[in-house]
């Protein structure tokens, strides 16, 4: 389950009870949502975020993120892949550019939401606890849409190059029968 890029494993295992806890010590569902609505306002209006954005319901991201909140601060099921939810289901975001320095801008919106609501320190640095192991995750979207575009390239090189062949086959061949006739 864990891998040299991250490490998603405390998500998993151990540490339900103290997430439980955490859920209720940050002041349970009411005080999330109010999280939620927060951490998006200044996602939104970060320049370097809002783009993320354009063409999406903010509404159903928070219902997104409630629930992902739900779960990592409860338990993450054994059989939910919260890393191929991420990769596959937001391929189209990192191919927008999605990285790791973005994941540290919303963790740094994550924070300070939390400092804004004068959430405890201590219970911040728990909560980041749970939230910190999925940076590794950004870190593979980006190198994997960075792939993606390099075989692009490489696909739109090889057909320009065939064009040209043929184009050069195409010109002989109609330089030679002008030259017979």
């Amino acid at each position: 389950m864990a891998s040299a890029a991250y490490d998603t494993y405390p998500l998993h295992h151990g540490a339900s009870a103290r997430r439980s806890v955490l859920l209720e010590k940050l002041g349970g569902d009411a005080k999330k949502r109010e999280a939620i609505d927060r951490f998006y306002e200044k996602q939104m209006n970060d320049p370097r975020l809002m783009h993320f954005f354009d063409g999406h319901s903010v509404e159903v991201i928070k219902w997104h993120q409630f629930n992902l909140m739900s779960i990592a601060f409860t338990a993450i099921p054994d059989n939910f892949d919260l890393r191929d939810l991420l990769l596959k289901r937001h391929i189209l975001i990192f191919d927008q550019g999605l990285d790791e320095g973005h994941f540290d801008l919303v963790a740094e919106h994550f924070t300070s939401t939390l400092e804004d609501m004068n959430v405890d320190d201590a219970l911040i640095g728990e909560a980041l606890e749970v939230v910190m192991p999925l940076r590794g995750i950004f870190e593979e979207g980006a190198r994997l849409a960075r792939e993606r575009r390099q075989r692009a390239v490489v696909r739109r090189r090889a057909v320009q190059l065939a064009l040209a062949g043929a184009a050069v086959v195409v010109a002989v061949r109609v330089a030679r029968s002008r030259q017979h006739k």
